[in-house]
């Protein structure tokens, strides 16, 4: 009996433990089955991420087990440019932007700029006087900063910011150019007697210059960059330099009129004194009334001596021989006044070509010179204005200037020319005749805003004449107008 009941207890036990047991091994595998079910998830997770980043689509499963699937076909996938675009697409979700393009958009984007890096633009700033007066040199890889994006939830692209490259324009000082300079009158020194001249107290000489339009140049820049054009050429805008008057006198606006230009390369030492000393002391700030007429000899002030100041250099005597006298090259400074006066379009009293064709005198004007000399020959002109002119005078190097100040009246003056003997029309009479071989011809036309026209000839006869000049100077018209050309179609 009693080892009947040992073995009911070793049953029991033996019962016991293998309850034991099936219940650790169900508490095992669901902890297993768990496991795996997490390892299953972290999986799938993983693999949905690296569908969308490469696929740019997505893969997702429904609670009620049913799958479904979207993706999008992308040519930039796995390229250069996707994963450039792509890190700026998370650049601009990392700061917060609200516009972000999708990586497609994006990635165009950086083709066009890339695009842009490779292209190079020869920019060419030009004057009346050097068509290439600067070149500069530009292209977005030197100037990355100049490229600025513009993003939008739908759009992206590079663009040139026109105020960085003004910026670049005015840092690095690219041009070059002599800005105008204005001239401040003082006070009107009237004639002595009825020979003599009237002149200014000017501080200063106006001079015509040249100021940059910085907004209009990088906005030119920025616009060549999206085109096909690799060179632009710029034109600089001229300013007239003016006359202010400080007095209490009313002189009218004193606006640079018209000019007269000439050029005395080669002169002697001794001539190109008295050029300068004619221009700068005697032509300098005259002044003209309205009405009044205007003599060059009254501008000496006296006679033309050495004791006076002038150099001896060779003069034009009994109409072809060259001798040495006192002041030979002041016809270099009255052929530039009359130069002014024919561009203004002012009434010529008296004027007087040279006997012999002086080569001083091509440049500028061919044929329209003037000779003087103190008692027998002079250069004058009325000025028919209902204002005061200023005159002055320099030179620059071995250039000569005269510049007329006044009222422009709104007259326009038409020069054709020069006409020679071999290139005049047939119609071109020359005092009721043809030209002759020896003479050089021009065509003077004055419009007034009356409605008024005037014609006048500028002939100029020498001793000889190279006949190789027909050839070097083909005839052309030029207007000069004393107002604004629009005027002239009114």
């Amino acid at each position: 009996m009693s080892n009947y009941c040992i073995i009911i207890e070793e049953v029991k036990h033996t019962l016991t433990f293998m309850h034991y047991l099936i219940k650790s091994h169900r508490r095992s595998i669901a902890t297993l089955t768990g496991v795996l079910t997490i390892a299953s998830l972290i999986t799938y997770h993983h693999t949905a991420v690296l569908s969308m980043e490469h696929n740019g689509g997505w893969l997702a499963m429904s609670s009620n087990s049913r799958s479904f699937s979207r993706t999008q076909k992308n040519e930039y996938a796995h390229s250069p440019t996707h994963r450039v675009a792509l890190r700026m697409q998370n650049r601009l979700r990392r700061r917060g932007s609200r516009a972000v393009p999708s990586i497609d958009v994006l990635a165009k984007a950086v083709e066009s700029r890339q695009q842009l890096l490779k292209k190079q633009v020869s920019v060419h700033f030009a004057t009346e006087e050097n068509p290439e007066h600067t070149v500069w040199v530009v292209s977005a890889s030197r100037y990355p900063l100049w490229i600025t994006p513009l993003f939008t939830m739908t759009e992206a692209r590079f663009v040139f910011n026109p105020d960085q490259i003004e910026k670049s324009f005015i840092d690095e000082n690219i041009l070059t150019v002599e800005p105008p300079v204005h001239a401040v009158l003082r006070n009107i020194i009237p004639k002595e007697h009825e020979k003599s001249v009237a002149r200014a107290e000017i501080e200063g000489t106006a001079r015509s210059g040249y100021l940059a339009n910085e907004k209009l140049i990088a906005t030119s820049i920025a616009k060549a960059f999206h085109t096909e054009l690799d060179q632009i050429s710029i034109p600089l805008a001229k300013e007239d330099g003016r006359i202010v008057n400080m007095t209490d006198l009313d002189l009218g606006d004193l606006k640079l009129w018209a000019s007269g230009r000439s050029d005395y390369t080669g002169s002697t030492y001794a001539r190109a004194n008295n050029v300068r000393k004619a221009l700068n002391e005697h032509v300098q700030n005259t002044v003209v009334a309205p009405g009044d007429t205007y003599s060059f000899n009254s501008t000496l002030d006296g006679a033309v001596s050495v004791a006076n100041g002038w150099n001896m250099a060779k003069v034009i005597f009994n109409g072809g021989d060259l001798e040495y006298a006192p002041g030979g090259g002041i016809c270099q400074a009255s052929t530039t006044v009359f130069r002014a006066i024919v561009n203004a379009g002012f009434p010529v009293v008296e004027r007087r070509a040279h006997s012999l064709f002086v080569s001083y005198y091509k440049k500028h004007g061919v044929g329209i010179d003037a000779t003087i000399y103190p008692g027998s020959q002079d250069l004058s002109f009325v000025n028919d204005s209902s204002n005061y002119l200023v005159i002055q005078s320099y030179n620059d190097g071995s250039e000569a200037y005269v510049n007329i100040y006044g009222t422009p009246d709104g007259r326009a003056v038409a020069l054709a020319g020069p006409y020679f003997s071999s290139t005049a029309p047939e119609s071109l009479l020359y005092k009721g005749r043809q030209i002759k071989e020896t003479e050089i011809v021009w065509v003077q036309r004055v419009d007034y805003p009356n409605g008024e026209s005037r014609e006048y000839q500028i002939g100029s006869r020498y001793k000889t004449l190279p006949q190789s000049l027909a050839k070097e100077y083909e005839p052309q018209q030029t207007i000069h107008a004393s107002a604004p050309l629009a005027r002239l179609d009114e």
